[in-house]
């Protein structure tokens, strides 16, 4: 750059400065020394005379109409300017040029013509989007006197000049008016590139102000700043998982929106809704005394976030068209029930289980839960099954049945075939005993507990969760059935083995005398393992010959396969020896198992 060049440049640089510095609006000094200086990358990059880039950036907003008395005047005072510095009227003329076509002007502004003009445009434009651009358009909207969102002021989709300038709008609005728009509006191959996540940060933004809306009002399916008031059906989810799918497979139909109904309601007390406040500090204290302190904050945080989710949703829900997906999970029926308990005599619900639907097509596959569905089996669900809404009668004996399981007052509930089931805290503490054998975490070897857990998860293909399963294992190790090395604050900082109990068996606990039962069966188990394997071993050995063998009977070897049947029959006759006494062995052993499942005392 020649040195006079330079010279103008600090010169443009101090003047944009005074104009600037105090500036509330969002246009401050800041926002012009970063356009600058991304102005100077981009022409560097797209070989673009970096001075006139350089000397346009600076300048840029000080004619801003938005800043001045007119826009005349605003290009009056640069127009003064440049001639005062000194600049070249040919480089004057193109700094204008680029000037007064800067502006967006509601989408109806000028082409930019000179690669100069483009970059400097690319520029300012990057920096009206990204987070810095989130807090320049709220920073411009109190500037302006605008709130900060009104549902009742609506998105201006064409606009002239002065509507751009001088309309109603919001904060939020500004966002669709503008902004989102701002990215298809680059004019170079880098500044496009750039822009793609600068846009992606504008779109997460408005997705967690519309959640954060969600939370606070009312009436936010007619004042959503995403959908304002064109939904057309809600999904009702129960987990996470099953959510984000449908929000991918609805992407293509904007009038329906997906909601997360999710609360672990298989575990702890259930909620009852019409006494909230004490059943949720009830249920709240549960978990606090059972589970792992290792994300106790977590959990509270999940907890009062489902909270928030099940008083705020139902009522709004009583008149929208809904479809709930409930499959062959208990969380998911529990949640069916509870839902249709709080929005009674719903006239237009339908109930999707998917699980089912896609196990009676494959009677060989089974899923456990609607979140196990990859996107393509939801949308053939979705769009080939014909669904059919829930009948006053059906709604009528769900909330019936929901009404069943808070009557229980349990702490577990179980799906078992289609029923729903209240069954003790301990229904898995024999799976978790099982594994534990299993993986050999016995005679002093230790596994770690997060093993043994996943193992009881995976193998068993439970939906309980792994925080409940710990749980169990920490009280199995309370109970003398397990021992364990490390620290208890969390699964994976310990590991566990099985124990055998040396208290007489008059003094067992429940968890010690399951523990014994466990091994038996396992026993038991491994042994008929072994019994089927040597019967059919037998069987092979019983049919080998010389000629099975591939042996030409002559003089020579008629010895040889002689002394050979000699001992295949005396193995035979042993074998059937030792199997008499292993199944009359087995016999005994389930005789045992028996009278102890008889007479163990209940816990």
């Amino acid at each position: 750059m020649k040195s006079t060049h330079s010279h103008i440049i600090q010169k443009a640089q101090d003047f944009a400065r005074t104009v600037h510095e105090r500036d509330a609006s969002g246009h401050d000094w800041w926002h012009v020394q970063r356009v600058t200086r991304i102005a100077r990358l981009l022409a560097y990059l797209e070989g673009a005379n970096p001075y006139i880039c350089e000397l346009s950036a600076y300048l840029h907003d000080v004619a801003d109409e938005k800043l001045n008395e007119s826009k005349e005047a605003g290009y009056e005072r640069v127009q003064q300017w440049l001639q005062q510095a000194g600049v070249e009227a040919s480089d004057q003329e193109t700094v204008l040029e680029i000037i007064s076509t800067m502006s967006f002007s509601g989408g109806t502004g000028s082409a930019m013509r000179a690669l100069e003009g483009q970059i400097v445009q690319d520029a300012d434009r990057l920096d009206a989007i990204g987070t810095i651009g989130i807090a320049r358009t709220f920073a411009y909207s109190g500037w302006k006197g605008q709130s900060m969102y009104d549902p009742f002021i609506p998105l201006r989709e064409q606009m002239t000049r002065e509507e751009y300038r001088n309309g109603k709008s919001t904060a939020i609005n500004h966002f669709y008016e503008k902004l989102l728009k701002l990215k298809d509006k680059m004019n170079t191959e880098s500044a496009r590139l750039l822009a793609d996540g600068k846009h992606q940060s504008l779109e997460l933004f408005l997705q967690l102000f519309d959640k954060e809306w969600a939370m606070g009002n009312e009436a936010y399916l007619h004042e959503s700043p995403i959908h304002r008031g064109n939904v057309s059906r809600v999904h009702i989810a129960f987990d996470d998982s099953t959510a984000g799918s449908l929000k991918m497979l609805l992407r293509s139909k904007p009038g329906e929106i997906v909601v997360t109904l999710h609360d672990d309601l298989m575990i702890g007390p259930l909620p009852k809704d019409h006494d909230f406040s004490r059943s949720f500090s009830t249920r709240n204290k549960w978990f606090g005394e059972r589970y792992s302190i290792g994300h106790a904050e977590d959990r509270k945080l999940t907890m009062l976030q489902a909270a928030f989710a099940w008083l705020t949703w139902p009522q709004q829900l009583s008149e929208m068209p809904c479809l709930i997906w409930a499959g062959d999970s208990a969380s998911e029926q529990l949640g069916l029930r509870r839902l249709l308990s709080l929005i009674p005599d719903h006239p237009n619900v339908i109930l999707v289980n998917a699980t089912s639907i896609l196990h009676k097509q494959n009677p060989n596959i089974w899923y456990r839960g609607t979140f196990e569905l990859a996107l393509d089996k939801l949308q053939m669900v979705l769009e080939t099954v014909e669904h059919v809404p829930l009948s006053p009668q059906d709604q009528a004996g769900y909330r019936v049945d929901w009404q069943r399981l808070v009557n229980d007052d349990g702490f577990l509930r179980v799906l078992q075939g289609e029923e729903l089931r209240t069954v003790p805290e301990s229904y898995y503490d024999a799976d978790i005993l099982q594994a534990a054998y299993r993986l050999e975490a016995r005679h002093g070897f230790f596994k770690k507990s997060a093993r043994i857990i996943g193992e009881v998860i995976g193998m068993g293909e439970l939906t309980v969760s792994d925080s409940f399963i710990e749980y169990r294992v920490r009280h199995l190790i309370q109970e003398g059935a397990l021992t364990y090395n490390g620290e208890l604050t969390a699964m994976r900082n310990y590991s566990i083995s099985l124990v055998d109990a040396s208290t007489p068996e008059e003094r067992w606990t429940h968890a010690q005398r399951l523990a014994k039962v466990v091994k038996l069966k396992s026993l038991m188990s491994e042994m008929m393992e072994i019994h089927f394997a040597e019967r059919g071993l037998m069987e092979e050995i019983r049919q080998l010959n010389a000629v099975g063998l591939g042996l030409s009977v002559s003089s020579d070897l008629e010895a040889f396969t002689s002394s050979m049947q000699s001992q295949i029959d005396s193995l035979l006759s042993t074998y059937q020896q030792h199997q008499e006494q292993r199944v009359s062995f087995l016999g005994s052993m389930e005789k045992v198992l028996t009278q102890i499942d008889e007479t163990a005392p209940k816990e």
